[in-house]
């Protein structure tokens, strides 16, 4: 079995309230949800939903607890048999549902399956357990709603990150199911910019509007740091929108209304009656969704405090204290619908700046710099232009490029170009004897250089023998997979101590790809340590 040394830490215990009921025999995983049938008796067993259990005959270790609503609960755990991450959602632990409500759920879960979209992780098993339902789906790198909107993302990268998920809830509507978007825990935010659904499970009554409301909710969330639909479950962390209160003194009753605007309103409906996911660039807000209703209208004064006709002021007009506090009441009404008027003005500018666009630029995540999900950096280009020619070029930062897994040593990743042999980054120590492409694609460090470069030699000091490494050129000093690079060289064998690659290419660029696509052995074994790269300009 494939692991690394790291992956055997385990979360510490906490108490959770949840707990699953006795089980009954186990069925083998199947694909499909099986009908409902005979049931057989129950086992002596308890199994205890906490950090560090193992799950379905010890496949699975449970590491961390993303919360849930009832009757469903979010877990980050490792799969042990293929030695990766995964996202559990349990559904029904407890026993609560009918069998015919948690076969409803399986089933629709199950459709989700055929999406194969950036905005839902991809479902790898749906399993009917005995005891209730569990779905496997592949974890989201990246961080939760909250911890992405505690960094105060800008409101276009914001906009734009939402396009994901907003297509993958248009891929799910026309397959006839919902995504199920009804608690913030059940939405990540991955390294490249994505806002994915993390832990997908459709309940039997989510419909496409529910789906929209979550898209919005989201949002909202993103730009505000907090949630505007109700919470059921164990809370995010997300407080609670802050309500604006319109009351006028002839209507004390007026309803809080949100500033986050109502998505439901202006979609057209589709076949089958579902409301299509391509209008969500024509939003009604909450001033204009109650009939009959002109909030933008001043109140009328109330009737209670007119005057009495004997009380005539000496211009012939009457007025009375109560005249001047309505008076004042209509100022404070109509500043205070302007201002929630002019917030509501600038979520849906943004929305139907990015939702219109979602069949135009679905695809293009957005880096998690612009999220934040990154602190700032301060290197910079210091010049423009490219490099002179066979000259010796400066890398000036180094990062783990790892798309299949957790970056190896990602602190250490400057140590391979900071011009001192005695230091050397690190990848880490692997049990199997030829990790990659088994256990993951491979590993790398991402060079970005100084000025657009075309790379005539590149130099690698490195201790391992048996390893191959592969130079690759980037667009962008973030890219999220592998195949977003170009080929500079083939995979070339290197010895221990110092290597010379020649690099025949065409066209400059800033940002050099180092990828060891086979890990040698250093000491016995499967580790490789890089004390020093160095570019060298073409002549």
């Amino acid at each position: 079995m494939s692991m690394r040394h790291r992956e055997f830490r385990i979360a510490p215990m906490v108490t959770l309230p949840a707990i699953c009921r006795r089980t009954r025999p186990r069925a083998s995983s199947i694909r499909r949800p099986r009908e409902p049938g005979p049931q057989p008796s129950p086992r002596h067993e308890v199994v205890h939903l906490v950090p560090g259990a193992r799950i379905a005959d010890g496949r699975y270790r449970l590491l961390v607890f993303h919360g849930g609503a009832p009757p469903l609960q979010f877990w980050q755990a490792l799969d042990t048999a293929l030695n990766r991450q995964v996202a559990l959602t349990f559904v029904d632990p407890d026993g609560a549902l009918a069998e015919e409500q948690l076969h409803a759920i399986l089933s629709r879960t199950m459709r989700l399956s055929r999406i194969n979209r950036p905005g839902i992780a991809r479902v790898l098993d749906v399993v009917h357990t005995g005891a209730g339902g569990l779905v496997v789906a592949e974890w989201v790198r990246g961080g939760s709603l909250q911890e992405v909107a505690d960094t105060a993302p800008s409101p276009v990268g914001a906009a734009r990150a939402m396009q994901s998920l907003a297509a993958a809830a248009e891929a799910a509507h026309q397959v006839g199911v919902a995504l199920s978007i009804d608690h913030p825990s059940r939405v990540r935010v991955s390294i490249t910019g994505d806002v994915v659904l993390a832990f997908p499970a459709t309940m039997p009554d989510a419909t496409p509007e529910d789906d929209i409301r979550g898209i919005g909710a989201a949002l909202y969330a993103l730009l505000v740091n907090r949630w505007p639909l109700p919470e059921a479950g164990v809370r995010s962390g997300l407080a609670p929108p802050t309500a604006i209160r319109l009351a006028s003194p002839s209507n004390p009753a007026s309803s809080t209304r949100d500033t986050v605007p109502d998505f439901r309103g202006g979609c057209a409906r589709g076949p089958g009656g579902r409301r299509n996911t391509q209008c969500l660039n024509t939003f009604e807000s909450p001033a204009t969704s109650d009939r009959g209703r002109r909030p933008h209208r001043p109140a009328e004064p109330h009737q209670g405090i007119a005057p009495p006709p004997d009380a005539p002021s000496r211009f012939g007009v009457s007025t009375t204290v109560d005249d001047e506090v309505a008076a004042r009441h209509r100022r404070i009404l109509i500043g205070g619908i302007s201002a929630a008027v002019a917030v509501i003005a600038v979520v849906l500018l943004l929305l139907a700046s990015v939702l219109g666009r979602i069949f135009g630029d679905v695809g293009g995540g957005l880096d998690k710099d612009r999220l934040g999900l990154n602190a700032p950096t301060s290197t910079t280009s210091s010049a423009t232009g490219s490099a002179v020619a066979g000259s010796t070029v400066k890398p000036v930062k180094a990062t783990v490029f790892s798309p299949g897994g957790d970056p190896d040593s990602p602190g250490q990743a400057g140590l391979a170009i900071d011009g001192n042999p005695t230091t050397a980054w690190s990848t880490d120590t692997y049990n199997d004897a030829v990790p990659f492409p088994s256990f993951k694609s491979g590993v790398g460090l991402l060079l970005q250089l100084p000025t657009p470069t075309v790379v005539g030699n590149v130099t690698i000091d490195i201790s391992s023998t048996g390893t191959k490494v592969q130079l690759r050129s980037s667009p962008t000093p973030t890219p999220a997979r592998l195949e977003d690079t170009a080929i500079l060289t083939p995979p070339t064998p290197l010895q221990p101590g110092h290597n010379s690659i020649p690099v025949k290419a065409a066209s400059p660029t800033s940002n050099l790809l180092v990828w060891i696509s086979t890990l040698g052995s250093t000491a016995g074994k499967s580790r490789a340590d890089i004390s020093e790269i160095t570019v060298q300009a073409a002549s």
